[in-house]
């Protein structure tokens, strides 16, 4: 089994009891010895636990009293009970209790040492699962990635030497880029490929649901709080913890986190159980961290713990050769998911594409093309597919300007238009509406007027009410 963590053993057999704390040892468990429920519990409460293997009847208040009331401290460990002599119907109520399993004394350690092991495959499973509910259905691999260009070429060469390693990344692009992508590719080529890769939206959360997003909390640690929360860098332990636009963290935030990065331990909010942990740091943002730290909002020392290694994903329109690639692999995918026969791009569409500005990157050209596929008749991607491709913000916008506004012979209705580019603005913007006021030139306080005359939501801003 290896080295697999921390094991209590209560039992008030010392003899019993040290032999079983040798063979557990010698299977590469870290063993806490105790005579009483009482002592193993202010362990528990102090450490993490992988296992806890006790008599009943040493338990404080008995068997199932114990483990329904102290659900918290419980969460993440397994509770293996024995007894030598104990009713069928008594088993039954502290397996409901949450026991993972009962063995009859005596024992043999033989048959002792699988019941463990089996208890924590279950246990490690339980959490896999926690790990898949957050996870999204994405291939994260180094050949998924589209692209001829030197500037692109030259990203892959780094990403390959510095995948193997355990050293703190920080990936910096536009908006759109593919920086998610690349993180996980990254995990995914790493020696940590078989654990949680976890990730993290720093912008997307106050600092209070951050923090608990990151550390977890405990039943009761603010109002709201109804149960305890294992946090993602729990999740991620023995992994990867991508935490996305880290740029957004606010400086309380940063100074908790550098502590965790230091000491590679932290508690859970309202608690004060230690919990150690040992997940790779891969961090991102779009912004000039460089310049937020002279302004005084983004902690130096933070900085050089997260950009050991720094990657830098070049905008599309420094990559302008790739574009028509993406752009046949974007036809070809939606093309199959709407079951439409669309199967290339005409020479002057992709002429066409690689003229754009691309703010959103490839994130706006996934959105373009997905449009241009739904709305084709034809076989093959045409200029006049891609009409409502715009970026008012560009250099060439002015030159591109009657190109992507081609009035129907039966016209259009200008609200309409309105309401279609800021839309889709919105969506090349990941819905972060001052992002998307500034790529169409206006203010955000005439964003968030327009927003709310024409109707629009979106699941993410009713998440950070």
């Amino acid at each position: 089994m290896g080295p697999a963590g921390q094991i209590i053993i209560v039992d008030r057999k010392s003899r019993i009891r040290q032999e079983t704390a040798a063979a557990l040892r010698e299977l590469g468990f870290q063993v806490d010895e105790f005579d009483c429920g009482e002592a193993a519990r202010a362990q528990l409460k102090k450490i993490s636990c992988q296992l806890l293997l006790a008599e009943v009847s040493l338990l404080p208040g008995g068997g199932v009293e114990f483990l329904l009331g102290e659900d918290a401290i419980l969460s993440s460990t397994a509770v293996v009970l024995m007894a030598s002599a104990i009713s069928v119907d008594d088993v039954a109520a502290l397996m409901r209790a949450g026991a993972a399993d009962f063995i009859q004394r005596p024992y043999g350690i033989e048959e002792l040492c699988l019941r463990i092991e089996k208890a924590l495959k279950v246990r490690f499973y339980e959490h896999e699962i926690t790990y898949l509910r957050h996870e999204r259905n994405v291939i994260y691999r180094f050949d998924n990635f589209i692209g001829e260009s030197a500037a692109i070429k030259q990203v892959f060469a780094l990403l390959n030497k510095v995948s193997a390693s355990n050293a703190s990344i920080l990936i910096s692009g536009e908006t759109g880029t593919g920086k998610e992508l690349v993180a996980g590719a990254i995990h995914y080529s790493s020696p940590r490929a078989a654990k949680s890769f976890i990730k993290v939206n720093c912008a997307a959360l106050h600092d209070n649901l951050l923090e608990s997003e990151l550390f977890g909390h405990e039943k009761g640690a603010y109002t709201g709080a109804s149960r305890q929360r294992i946090g993602r860098f729990e999740q991620a332990d023995r992994g990867t913890l991508f935490l996305d636009e880290i740029g957004d963290m606010s400086l309380g935030t940063q100074a908790k986190l550098l502590r965790v990065l230091q000491e590679k331990e932290f508690e859970r909010l309202g608690g004060d159980k230690t919990i150690k942990v040992d997940a790779r740091i891969i961090s991102a943002s779009n912004k000039d961290l460089a310049r937020i730290i002279r302004e005084g909002n983004f902690r130096e020392d933070l900085f050089y713990r997260i950009n050991v290694i720094n990657v830098h994903i070049p905008p599309l329109r420094e990559r302008r050769e790739d574009i028509p690639l993406l752009a046949e692999f974007f036809i070809r995918k939606f093309a199959a998911d709407l079951k439409k026969n669309i199967s290339s791009l005409h020479p002057d569409a992709a002429r066409f594409l690689q003229k754009h500005h691309w703010s959103g990157n490839v994130r706006e050209l996934q959105n373009c093309i997905e449009r241009a596929v739904l709305m084709s008749d034809g076989s093959e991607i045409m200029v006049s597919d891609l009409m409502f491709m715009r970026d008012l913000n560009s250099s060439d916008a002015s030159a591109e300007t009657s190109a992507m506004f081609k009035i129907p012979p039966q016209g259009l209705k200008l609200d309409a238009v309105e309401r279609a580019l800021i839309v889709e603005t919105l969506e090349v913007c990941n819905w972060v509406q001052k992002d998307a006021a500034a790529m169409l030139g206006i203010s955000k306080r005439v964003m968030n007027y327009k927003v709310k005359q024409l109707g629009l939501a979106n699941a993410r801003w009713l998440k950070n009410k």
